[in-house]
């Protein structure tokens, strides 16, 4: 059972970068994210983000500078041939 962070609190999202890839006869698009946020214990690669109606799969959790002030999640979206978000 995955969990879902949702975007309760103020958060910033960077694009990364972003590569395409064939999955069941169709083209997709990976991009990939970086969100900070205020540092919350418990958030791991499990889990998924909900924001503004996309949702996103995260992929890595850093604690910035080891100091539980903020951290870094690195997530991707995957976004199809005709650019809809794909859930």
């Amino acid at each position: 059972m995955s969990q879902r962070m949702r975007s309760a609190n103020k958060l910033r999202i960077g694009s990364q970068y972003g590569h395409e890839y064939f999955a069941a006869a169709s083209v997709q698009a990976e991009r990939t994210y970086r969100f900070i946020i205020r540092y919350t214990p418990g958030i791991n690669e499990t889990m998924k983000i909900d924001f503004q109606g996309r949702q996103f799969d995260i992929q890595s959790v850093l604690n910035d500078d080891e100091g539980k002030k903020t951290l870094t999640i690195i997530a991707t979206e995957r976004v199809a041939a005709d650019g809809e978000y794909s859930n």
